[in-house]
């Protein structure tokens, strides 16, 4: 009987060591699993652009914005009620048009008291530069009576002024560009009544950077420049420089060129619409594109303008690396690149949030 006790302790024993082996022999497999997984990452796929040279255009293209000649929005120069106003948005009018008038009762009421005490304040002068010369009044009170007439005379001028402001006309010829406001309505003073346009002449205004404009000679000779809109095919239209600002955007940092030319009669161009504008290309504006990429693949931070380019570092893979550029224009090749990368380079044109610096990446070059 203690035989078979023994032995059956015995086989406990045997059987508790082999689940201990298997156990340990099964998480070490387990462990083995988990550093073949760590070794061997997934790589995140990237979209990728191949590098290649442009091809030189004889001209460069800009956007430009159409604008009137001349604009301002007329306004009343004291508050009041509008009871007439004989105008709509989209009329033309000539310049000293009447545009709008105020109620004018109360300000010929204020008229007429100061033209009493104007030619009240008149006489009393008249009659004290009589007495000054017999000494029938004294010095002082001539030079009272003399700052009344001053101080009426003043006043019967503002008066008048102000019954001129109830009414407005228009400051040039023009297009009644829009009506802010609505007859009967009150309005006060310097509120803008209605938005009028010089469209005889419109204006293209393009914003050039520094990298084209800083290689233009201030003396050199223009170029010819025409512009064209997609909506009327086969059609340009010449233009003619007109002026340029010396004040760079604070974001963009480009600099407002622009160009005039007379409105045409067969079309209808209103400020706001969009133009594409061709400068012919000269030694003044300086050297051409070098590559041309899709706008969006070019970024921009603190640092300026990049992008992401990927070069290969093993089979299947690649790295990321940040490249600095400097851009011209948005034409319809894609946006100008000067400098920064090289042809054959490998730029990624999708996931660029999703990458940085020095990341790996599926690449299969």
């Amino acid at each position: 009987m203690r035989d078979e006790t023994m032995k059956l302790k015995a086989t406990t024993r045997l059987f508790q060591t082999c689940v201990l082996v298997g156990g340990l022999t099964l998480l070490a497999a387990c462990d083995s699993n988990e550093v073949a997984t760590q070794v061997e990452p997934k790589l995140r796929p990237v979209r990728t652009l191949e590098v290649k040279p442009a091809e030189n255009s004889l001209y460069k293209e800009f956007t430009a914005v159409v604008d009137a000649s001349q604009k301002v929005d007329l306004a009343f120069k004291v508050s009041g009620r509008i009871i007439e106003m004989p105008i709509n948005s989209g009329d033309e009018v000539r310049e000293g048009q009447l545009v709008a008038r105020l109620d004018d009762t109360d300000i010929k009421i204020q008229l007429d008291e100061a033209q009493s005490s104007y030619d009240k304040a008149l006489s009393d002068f008249e009659r004290a530069k009589d007495l000054i010369k017999t000494n029938s009044i004294s010095q002082a009170d001539f030079d009272q009576l003399k700052a009344q007439f001053s101080s009426a005379k003043a006043q019967l001028e503002n008066a008048q002024n102000r019954l001129e402001y109830t009414r407005l006309y228009a400051s040039f010829d023009g297009i009644i560009a829009e009506r802010y406001v609505e007859n009967f309505q009150e309005i006060n003073a310097q509120t803008p009544i209605v938005a009028l346009h010089d469209l005889n002449n419109i204006n293209f205004k393009v914003d050039v950077p520094e990298s084209i404009l800083i290689n233009v000679a201030p003396n050199a000779i223009p170029p010819k420049v025409t512009a064209f809109f997609e909506s009327i095919p086969d059609r340009t239209f010449d233009l003619t420089y007109k002026e340029i600002s010396t004040q760079a955007d604070a974001v963009t940092k480009t600099y407002q060129v622009v160009f005039t030319m007379p409105s045409p009669k067969s079309y209808t161009l209103l400020p706001g619409m969009s133009a594409r504008v061709r400068v012919e290309r000269s030694a003044e504006l300086g050297p051409s594109a070098n590559f041309y990429l899709p706008a969006h693949a070019v970024l921009m931070d603190a640092e300026g303008n990049y992008v992401y380019t990927v070069s290969s570092s093993g089979e299947g893979q690649g790295t990321i690396k940040r490249q600095a550029v400097s851009i011209g224009e948005i034409t319809s090749w894609g946006i100008e690149i000067y400098s920064g990368i090289d042809v054959g380079q490998h730029v990624v044109t999708a996931g660029m949030s999703k990458v940085t610096d020095g990341m790996l990446v599926k690449f299969s070059g």
